[in-house]
């Protein structure tokens, strides 16, 4: 059984929709920082709040500046003490950073138990994120009951589109943890995730596509899958498209093509024997061109990877 991924999901700061009033006061402070210019944010999100000291979604931007260091050194200090002053006045992705933030090895007010208390409230508020992170504390108890909830906190998170619950739901209905085991389910949910581009999700899909499991076989499908994650740098994919060329299932026969996959997924050290042999059976002048290919196709997926933003 694939085991789900324990980390903590860190989303971008979002206003709550209904919160129409909040968004049009600091609009001008939300629209520099989602424009870049985050020392103009931090100044208007200051101005809103020497205006009106309850001004909660303009504190909470200010927590999320100095938490990622945006025009200003990194300092989760005071990150946490801005979300603690939004929170207090009941902002909800407040409630969710400050959360993160307790959990964060770095911070001097770390407290692991607090931030148990305030991502229960976040989730129960129905944020998206708070209800990913808590399902994954919950799964980790390895409780039946604590699964059915995982479960419940899932679906809420699915429902905004967050591809690693849409994934780890995946994942559970084939474990049959916390609802009835069903492959047909696990791959809806693993297509839902793939088209919101979870890799994790791609390659599980299509796996399942090429097998027939819980959906009709494609292999054509399939293929398209394993290349659009091998393209985002996964080195599983990359052998798997790389296999798939060679084979000539679900796409044309290659043998440069697989060479130059399998090299891809080689550098990150994914080793695979048989298509080792393939190398062997190129003269140098192949080997030549097969490798600049793998090397722009790595480099390219540097150059493309998700970073922090620009300071």
């Amino acid at each position: 059984m694939r085991r789900l991924r324990r980390s903590l999901l860190l989303v971008g700061l979002a206003l709550a929709p209904t919160d129409l009033a909040s968004a049009a006061e600091i609009d001008l402070a939300y629209g520099a920082y989602q424009a870049g210019h985050y020392r103009r944010a931090q100044e208007e999100a200051l101005k809103r709040i020497e205006a009106n000291n309850t001004d909660a979604a303009a504190m909470t931007l200010l927590g999320e500046i100095y938490r990622q260091g945006l025009g200003v050194p990194e300092n989760t200090t005071a990150a946490t003490e801005w979300y603690e002053r939004a929170a207090e006045r009941g902002d909800i992705n407040a409630v969710y950073a400050l959360a993160i933030a307790l959990l964060d090895q770095r911070s001097s007010k770390r407290d692991p138990a607090k931030a148990g208390v305030l991502l229960e409230r976040a989730a129960a508020a129905g944020h998206p994120a708070a209800n990913y992170n808590l399902a994954l504390a919950l799964l980790a108890t390895g409780k039946e009951a604590d699964d059915k909830r995982a479960v419940a906190a899932l679906e809420i998170a699915a429902k905004a589109n967050i591809g690693d619950a849409e994934h780890a739901l995946g994942v559970l209905c084939k474990q049959g943890r916390g609802v009835p085991q069903d492959n047909a389910k696990a791959a809806d949910w693993m297509a839902k995730a793939a088209e919101s581009g979870n890799v994790a999700g791609e390659i599980e899909y299509a796996i399942m596509l090429f097998n027939g499991e819980g959906v009709a076989k494609d292999e054509t499908a399939a293929a398209k899958l394993f290349l659009r994650a091998a393209y985002k740098g996964n080195a599983i994919a990359q052998n798997r498209i790389a296999r798939l060329y060679l084979a000539g299932r679900g796409i044309a026969p290659d043998s440069a093509e697989a060479a130059a996959w399998h090299l891809a997924a080689r550098a990150q050290g994914l080793d695979d024997p048989m298509l080792d042999q393939v190398l062997d059976r190129m003269t140098p002048e192949q080997m030549s061109r097969i490798a600049r290919v793998a090397a722009d196709r790595i480099e390219g997926t540097a150059l493309t990877t998700p970073s922090q933003p620009s300071k």
